[in-house]
């Protein structure tokens, strides 16, 4: 399995977001919604987290996650001076569990490492994607009723 990341470009947006609605299709499916109530629910979402990642997080590295060249999700992440933040790692359901999240948040601790550096992130509580972190060594530092804020040293 070969794993490259490429930056987005404005031609990626369709992809971006097939990968944001399957991070959130069993969720919405479980709400008994039309497809059209679906449909708007989930641009209006869409919407709001680009811009509210635009905001938040500048100067971002967003890019594509590739698997033997097919693209397979999303990355986006921040190197800040006292850390690196994983702002959102998200693959399609088909390539989940095939080690491209492992291998890719891997790299991130490596370079992290080598720059004396700690790793962050928010992850849901419920995120299946938490034993994932948990099993590379990440741990809580914080949590609230929705989120769980991790760090690996």
């Amino acid at each position: 399995m070969r794993v490259e990341l490429k930056p987005i470009t404005k031609d990626d947006e369709p992809f971006l977001y097939e990968v944001y609605v399957s991070t959130r299709r069993k969720e919405i499916d479980s709400w008994g919604w039309s497809a059209e109530q679906i449909q708007h629910f989930l641009e209006m979402q869409w919407c709001a987290q680009q811009t509210s990642y635009r905001k938040q997080f500048p100067d971002a590295s967003h890019c594509i996650i590739l698997s033997d060249d097919k693209y397979v999700g999303r990355l986006l992440t921040e190197n800040l001076p006292e850390h690196h933040h994983l702002i959102d790692i998200s693959i399609l359901p088909s390539f989940q569990g095939k080690g491209v999240g492992t291998f890719l948040i891997t790299q991130l601790q490596q370079k992290a490492k080598e720059e004396n550096k700690s790793v962050i992130l928010q992850v849901f509580q419920t995120n299946p994607a938490r034993d994932l972190y948990e099993r590379l060594g990440f741990q809580v530092m914080s949590a609230d009723e929705i989120y769980l804020k991790m760090r690996w040293q």
